[in-house]
């Protein structure tokens, strides 16, 4: 049976501040699934964003045996507009998808009625299980992580299912955030960036972009807007930079990237 419920923004949960520093990181994904872990047991994750006509895919990842299993899942779920016969989706649309909330829903391969969907994706790959957190972004958009759980895994339990609720808002922001680093990584010029860790590989990657940002001669406050972070972290991160580095001053960064 598929169920969802809705909890407010104000909701929290562990910090994951495991997770927030690998936050822009290469080995994001796999962090993420032994962090959760300690949760909500998984094999696969997936993040999407489910814009109209077509959903894009933001993020993916797996520890299965099958690593590209979650992709090809993501392709015929695409190709053929399976997200039209979502239960979890479809039931929160129904709903009304109120910004600035988050919802749970949780669905079975019994679930989905449409046939060809249930087919494709859950039975022909033995996954029996969706657990999902969805939230309304700005512009409209719904942003959708997903869990999943193969038969053999056996069903999520009340305690994982009471984890997740909690977790959720945290993990959606930390989520996005993740994927404002990376962005900005590929806009901060890769050059500085590697120089600046080649030089000190102790450098966090957060710590590493902030670095890179008031070198460019951003305020505080611009860097903390292009990453999607407070200021008072900003500060926090340029004082641990600047403790590893051994400077005191922003401008004394510009010595490394010659």
């Amino acid at each position: 049976m598929t169920t969802v419920t809705r909890i407010s923004e104000s909701a929290g949960g562990d910090p994951l501040s495991t997770l927030a520093a690998a936050m822009g990181s290469d080995n994001f994904s796999q962090v993420l699934m032994d962090r959760l872990g300690h949760w909500v047991l998984s094999q696969h994750f997936s993040l999407m964003r489910m814009d109209q006509p077509l959903p894009s895919m933001l993020m993916a990842g797996s520890c299965y045996h099958d690593r590209n299993l979650v992709w090809r899942c993501w392709r015929d779920y695409s190709h053929f507009g399976y997200q039209n016969h979502d239960p979890i989706l479809t039931s929160v649309q129904r709903a009304g998808l109120r910004a600035n909330r988050f919802y749970i829903g949780r669905a079975c391969a019994r679930d989905i009625r449409f046939r060809p969907y249930r087919q494709g994706i859950y039975e022909n790959t033995g996954i029996e299980e969706k657990l999902s957190g969805l939230h309304r972004i700005d512009g409209g958009a719904t942003v959708l992580f997903n869990l999943y759980r193969h038969g053999s895994e056996g069903s999520f339990s009340d305690r994982e299912l009471s984890a997740f609720e909690a977790l959720c808002p945290a993990l959606m922001k930390i989520l996005q955030g993740h994927l404002a680093l990376r962005e900005a990584r590929d806009v901060l010029g890769g050059d500085d960036r590697e120089k600046l860790r080649a030089r000190f590989p102790e450098l966090t990657g957060q710590e590493l972009n902030v670095c890179v940002l008031i070198a460019q001669g951003m305020t505080y406050a611009g860097v903390a807007a292009t990453l999607g972070i407070k200021e008072s972290t900003v500060k926090t991160l340029r004082n641990r930079a600047f403790a590893r580095m051994g400077i005191n001053f922003r401008n004394q960064i510009h010595g490394f990237l010659r």
